[in-house]
């Protein structure tokens, strides 16, 4: 899973600390700061698919042979 996975891995290890560098008291000074904050959190969710539907290929694959 990781060597299939691994650029996929490395993009949810950079969102979360892209995530956890967000301040979150000055939200309103910094828009595009928010913005980058809302871009991270879906990436962050297409990596998890991204994940889901290559590991169920890999899964029928492995199934079917």
């Amino acid at each position: 899973m990781i060597k299939r996975n691994l650029g996929v891995i490395l993009v949810i290890i950079a969102m979360i600390l892209n995530i956890l560098n967000f301040g979150f008291l000055n939200m309103s000074d910094k828009p595009f700061s928010f913005w980058l904050f809302l871009g991270s959190i879906l990436v962050l969710i297409a990596a998890f698919v991204k994940i889901y539907t290559t590991e169920n290929k890999e899964n029928e694959k492995s199934k079917s042979e």
